[in-house]
């Protein structure tokens, strides 16, 4: 496959949504030779992911807009808009936000996640994320979460 130079920006063809966050697909893994994947994230407290590992990539956030307490390992970073996260592979990880939502650059390295995030999401031809649960996910999400993310190389701890 040959690999072409191209632009792109959040639009509704690469929107997708999860309760509490929008998605927008700026590269997938498909258009890289799955070299890498960059999402925009668009996220509000209570869509976190619960403290996980990943054995195949790398993440990465850039903050552009709010606030965001990482957890690496054992260590706690205070992120805000202009700072940058760097998450290992093999190294537990989890986030919390801290504002009304937090908007950030999401790097996969190399790619493949990007098509679990892609499928288990809904389109988001409204350019919204799906309302806010409350309260915790119903144990088949949860069930479904887990076992799916196995196949990605994703453990939860």
């Amino acid at each position: 496959m040959k690999l072409t130079g191209f632009l792109n920006q959040p639009k509704p063809g690469n929107s997708r949504a999860i309760p509490g966050a929008l998605f927008h697909f700026l590269v997938k893994g498909e258009e890289t030779g799955n070299a890498h994947a960059l999402l925009k994230i668009d996220v509000q407290p209570g869509a976190e992911p619960p403290e996980h590992i990943h054995s195949h990539e790398d993440e990465a956030y850039y903050l552009l807009e709010g606030k965001i307490t990482f957890k690496i390992g054992e260590q706690f970073f205070e992120a805000a808009a202009g700072d940058y996260v760097y998450l290992p592979k093999e190294v537990s990880h989890t986030f919390q936000v801290k504002t009304d939502v937090a908007k950030v650059l999401m790097w996969i390295s190399p790619a493949g996640l990007d098509q679990w995030f892609w499928d288990n999401s809904a389109p988001a031809e409204d350019m919204k994320p799906l309302p806010a649960m409350q309260g915790p996910p119903p144990a088949e999400v949860v069930y479904h979460n887990i076992n799916t993310l196995k196949d990605y190389g994703v453990e939860m701890v």
